[in-house]
């Protein structure tokens, strides 16, 4: 479809009613208190109600993700508080620098992930030693490239506490499949290659969880975006309660580095 005014528009999300709302399907009215926000945002997204199983991982994730200390989102947040700025601003400001290197990695990964599991089942069928293959091939080439494998390490812990949580849980409730057995056998291939262990970490283990609860592999940036929202509010708030105005560099941790109006 090409260029469109804005006269006409077609959902099959939602649809406005005088006394309710039908989203995908359902009575907004029924949806309230029976239906939990991870249920909700799995509905919304793909259209289906999710299993028992679905919903738990789904909930594990955004509470996963949801709040990380002080780190480049939330100091982000937490200056544009102290010059006054208004709580969506600053907040909208932190879920900015969500990109390849902080909170958006998982992204890239899942696309990766998506990528070769779909190659490995157009070359047969999808079993854990083609898997193990494929992970194998991964690092190897990856190595040669000299360029680290997304969802990997994390610069904060030695191995991401939040990673075998969330995989055992997974496997508990039968959401774990084809993605999440690929960045174990990666975990397992890249460990064996740099002669230490790599742990996959909350990118990883997400990237992986999201394509087989269903998801795109677009979609992965989404579960940092919604949850750490509520994160990066609660440091817009603190920010506020503590009275900090202003923050900024000092002048004397500054260096500058052109000329001198005295040079020659």
């Amino acid at each position: 479809m090409g260029a469109r005014d804005t006269n006409s528009w077609e959902t099959g999300i939602a649809k406005v009613e005088r006394d309710d709302v039908i989203v995908r399907g359902h009575r907004l009215t029924e949806l309230i208190g029976n239906t939990s926000y991870a249920e909700m945002m799995f509905l919304v997204l793909t259209g289906n109600r999710a299993t028992s199983g679905q919903a738990r991982v789904m909930d594990a994730i955004l509470v996963s993700v949801m709040e990380h200390g002080i780190s480049p989102s939330s100091t982000v947040t937490r200056l544009l508080s102290s010059y006054g700025v208004p709580i969506q601003a600053g907040v909208a400001a932190g879920v900015m620098t969500f990109g390849d290197i902080h909170g958006g990695a998982g992204q890239q990964l899942a696309h990766t992930l998506h990528s070769v599991v779909a190659r490995v089942a157009a070359d047969g069928e999808v079993t854990d030693e083609a898997l193990q293959r494929a992970a194998r091939e991964m690092v190897a080439d990856s190595r040669a490239r000299r360029t680290p494998l997304d969802g990997f390490g994390h610069p904060q812990h030695g191995a991401d506490p939040r990673t075998p949580i969330l995989i055992e849980l997974a496997k508990e409730v039968g959401v774990y499949s084809h993605h999440c057995a690929l960045v174990e056998h990666l975990e397992h291939e890249l460990s064996q290659a740099v002669g230490r262990v790599v742990p996959a970490n909350i990118d990883g283990a997400s990237a992986a969880l999201l394509l087989d609860l269903g998801f795109t592999w677009e979609a992965a940036r989404i579960f940092v975006i919604a949850p750490r929202t509520v994160g990066l509010a609660a440091h817009y708030l603190e920010e506020k309660e503590q009275g900090n105005t202003w923050r900024h560099v000092p002048s004397e941790q500054v260096s500058y580095t052109g000329q001198s109006p005295d040079s020659p």
